[in-house]
């Protein structure tokens, strides 16, 4: 994850102060398509969880977008009450619908479905691994003053479901969510077109 955040600003740089002729054509037509990278965190016992998602996605129109993800959670640093580390990794699939609040701000309610494995690792490097599923309705807030990417930030609830042999602790909790998306179609059209040359939407 960390690897993937580099080359994504390492690309932004290169999109932001590139200077190279862009070569003449015809814009792709095709909606919007990009990837968000996303933090979900929750608090178990004033500890705080990370669940790290990669989601490609597909823009329908201009108010529904669909796609499907990987999420991740590794946490070295909390052990539950019987000495046990806590995995997560699981695929999910999701749909969205948005809507405008001004020239610059979107507000978007969203629906993830996920399925996985859950791992606990005892103290003694032994683990055991079960089955781990969830739903989550969030609401984000977007600024999408840029071009090539959005901000978020939002909440939600995940309801879980795992194996309560591996854990006994109900993983049911809002989450607060942050959010990077890039936008691939418009990165593309940056460096094929003089027309689309602005970090900015609107380049007076």
């Amino acid at each position: 994850m960390r690897t993937f955040y580099f080359i994504t600003t390492i690309l932004i740089n290169s999109i932001i102060f590139s200077q190279e002729d862009k070569i003449i054509g015809t814009p792709i037509q095709l909606n919007e398509i990009g990837i968000r990278l996303e933090i979900k965190n929750f608090f178990i016992d004033g500890h705080r969880f990370k669940i790290q998602e990669i989601k490609p996605y597909y823009k329908l129109n201009e108010k529904f977008k669909i796609g499907f993800g990987y999420c991740s959670l590794k946490d070295e640093n909390f052990y539950f009450r019987d000495s046990t580390l806590l995995r997560i990794n699981s695929s999910n699939f999701f749909g969205s619908y948005n809507w405008m609040v001004s020239e610059i701000i979107s507000a978007e309610a969203t629906l993830d479905f996920g399925i996985g494995r859950i791992k606990s690792f005892n103290t003694d490097d032994s683990f055991e691994k079960g089955s781990y599923s969830f739903f989550e309705p969030a609401i984000i807030i977007n600024y999408i003053g840029f071009n090539f990417f959005n901000l978020g930030i939002g909440s939600g609830i995940r309801f879980t479901r795992n194996d309560k042999s591996i854990l006994s602790r109900n993983l049911t909790l809002p989450t607060i969510i942050l959010r990077f998306s890039l936008k691939f179609t418009e990165i593309y059209n940056h460096f094929l077109h003089r027309s689309n040359t602005s970090l900015y939407l609107n380049d007076d």
